[in-house]
């Protein structure tokens, strides 16, 4: 509902943590798992893990401004140079 409330009243609903796909394409960037793990290990996007203290597993989440930042510099233009 929250969302639903930031989006109505113009918030930047980009700012948000978001959990990485376990499968297919993340609904939010269109990257999958593979690839988002690639940019994690890269340092090219800001991650978090949430994990108990002894665990094993957690949770790992992804900063959704960082990864759209890189998309961003990505960018080609229509003659193919970024």
């Amino acid at each position: 509902m929250k969302l639903v409330e930031e989006l109505t009243n113009g918030m930047a609903s980009s700012e948000r943590w978001i959990r990485l796909p376990t499968r297919g394409r993340c609904p939010c960037t269109g990257l999958t798992r593979p690839h988002l793990y690639q940019l994690i290990r890269s340092g090219k996007i800001k991650t978090a893990c949430l994990r108990q203290p002894g665990k094993l597993t957690g949770v790992r989440l992804i900063w959704l401004p960082s990864v759209l930042a890189f998309i961003e510099k990505c960018v080609e233009d229509p003659r193919g140079t970024r």
